[in-house]
């Protein structure tokens, strides 16, 4: 049995236990395409190829051009990580992260430092000059909400930046609003210094590429070959004595075993059509499926162990667990497994592990 994601416990305490799976994605501006690789009859799958060395290159050339600077304090990037990261450059909807400019003497502004208005213009009329540029469509630059403070030694600014000005806006991928789980976000944050020039940006920005999927599944929910793979799997919940120890455990051989038996079909209690996205090796691609969460959980054995657990639960009642619940992926077409349900952790009382 693999890994498990589960709602039972803290998500921060699950992923040190037992290793979040990436499910990291990019973003696209309005004229940016991805790299899309697609099989004979694969409407339901979609490989998002990251950019060439060359191509982020030619990205970084296109921010310099637009918007020229004297030589000595031109816009520059991370070159060590431009061609193998996703630091500088969003690598599968092709959009910046950051940059910035290298520091030339400049003459004090006249008339003294730029309020923070002024500030906000200037950084919000260069998100709008340089959008598909930093991923964001331009429909939503208009509506990107602001938040304006003054430059921190932990932002790591140039220094006459004087503030930091921060854009956000959630917006649904075209033609896939009910999928929650490819939401992007927008989340640009700016710094603009003391004579109104912009020196540097982050671009912390979750936005999914254009999809070309089909989302009309293979399986229809009430198909019985959803679970089919699923079915006589053997689970079991885990046991540490407090979150604090689990932290520290190398592995989860470490920890006490409380089995739960098979999954059985009336132990699924929901299923939900969704696109999965997967991380290739090395962050050379992402895969896009269309694929079904099948949720299951398994009752509580009810042994005086299991009575005295104090399960972490996602709203932290305290109180002992009446089920454990796990959550797989399968494939919306034939039922194939594409992501193992994380292994449930309880917290036993003090002594009681």
């Amino acid at each position: 049995m693999g890994p498990e994601r589960l709602s039972l416990l803290p998500r921060a305490l699950v992923a040190v236990v037992l290793a979040a799976l990436v499910v990291g994605c990019s973003g696209a501006g309005d004229k940016a395409r991805p790299a899309v690789a697609r099989g004979p009859g694969a409407r339901h799958l979609q490989i998002v190829h990251a950019m060439t060395t060359p191509e982020r290159r030619t990205l970084v050339d296109r921010l310099r051009e637009r918007n020229p600077t004297p030589p000595e304090s031109r816009w520059t990037v991370n070159e060590e990580a431009l061609g193998t990261s996703i630091i500088v450059v969003d690598p599968f909807a092709r959009f910046l992260r950051r940059a910035r400019r290298q520091v030339a003497p400049r003459p004090p502004r006249a008339g003294g430092p730029i309020d923070q208005s002024q500030a906000a213009d200037r950084a919000r009329a260069f998100v709008k000059h340089n959008a598909d540029l930093l991923g964001v469509p331009r429909h939503v630059v208009l509506g990107l909400a602001e938040q304006v403070r003054e430059v921190e030694p932990g932002d790591h600014a140039l220094p006459r930046a004087r503030w930091a000005i921060r854009f956000e806006a959630p917006f649904a991928s075209k033609g896939y609003e009910g999928f929650d789980e490819i939401g992007n976000v927008a989340d640009v944050q700016v710094f603009v210094d003391d004579d109104g020039e912009v020196s540097s940006f982050v671009n912390l920005s979750r936005i999914h590429p254009p999809l070309l999927i089909d989302t009309r599944p293979g399986l229809a929910e009430e198909d019985p070959r959803i679970v089919a793979k699923l079915i006589g799997r053997r689970v079991f919940a885990l046991v540490a004595r407090d979150p604090a120890e689990a932290a520290h455990l190398n592995t989860a051989q470490e920890l006490r075993r409380i089995p739960l038996g098979e999954v059985r079909a009336e132990d699924v209690t929901r299923m939900q059509l969704v696109i999965h996205v997967a991380t290739g090796p090395q962050l050379a691609w992402l895969t896009y499926r269309l694929a079904y969460v099948v949720e299951v959980a398994k009752p509580a054995a009810g042994t005086r162990d299991e009575e005295e657990l104090d399960l972490g639960s996602s709203v932290m009642t305290g109180a002992a667990p009446r089920f454990y619940f796990f959550r797989w992926v399968v494939d919306a077409d034939t039922g194939d497994v594409l992501e193992d349900a994380r292994v449930p952790l309880a917290a036993a009382p003090d002594g009681g592990a």
